[in-house]
């Protein structure tokens, strides 16, 4: 199971903003993926999906950390309860399966690699909702900050810290939020 530390920036932005800044970076080569979150005991401290793209099927366990995201990792086939490495961090968390399917998330994503970063420009679609979101993947040490202000001043753009994961997004407009609790 791989264990990465994920630092990223991220943002909301309108549509608008989203096409001006994309038209700074051609050709576009958008992949679609599914993102399937699932129930968990414990939301507000960790998350699990499946994602789904390009035929492939990818498990994350994300949990929060001061300094960003503990992310557990592994591309699986079959199902996530005929994995024992999946069933172990599960059950480290205290989870057990089959979890509960809460519903799907759909990214339309294309992917720009700088060096330092991957420059992340979403397009997703989830409860009857569409949102647009710039995301600033960090892979190497460098002030990411000043980075990632200096990419999106390319399309005039003022960057607000927004930290609402697609996960929350999701989970908070869900038709019957009851269902989590």
């Amino acid at each position: 199971m791989h264990q990465n530390l994920e630092i990223e920036l991220k943002m909301l932005v309108s549509e608008d903003q989203f096409e001006e800044l994309l038209s700074h970076y051609l050709p576009h080569d958008f992949i679609m993926q599914t993102n399937y979150y699932y129930a968990s005991r414990n939301s507000d401290h960790y998350a699990f999906r499946v994602r789904e793209k390009e035929g492939r099927k990818l498990f994350t366990l994300k949990k929060k950390k001061p300094d960003g995201v503990l992310e557990y990792e592994k591309y699986f086939e079959g199902k996530l309860e005929d994995d024992p490495e999946i069933v172990e961090v599960l059950n480290s968390f205290n989870e057990k399966l089959p979890a509960k399917l809460l519903g799907t998330l759909t990214t339309y994503r294309y992917t720009v690699n700088t060096g330092l970063a991957e420059l992340c420009f979403d397009i997703n679609q989830y409860n009857n909702i569409q949102d647009y979101e710039i995301e600033y993947e960090v892979k190497q040490d460098h002030d990411y900050t000043s980075a990632f202000r200096e990419i999106l001043s390319q399309a005039n753009i003022e960057y607000v810290p927004n930290k609402v994961s697609k996960y929350r997004r999701f989970t908070d407009t869900m038709p019957d939020r009851k269902k989590l609790k």
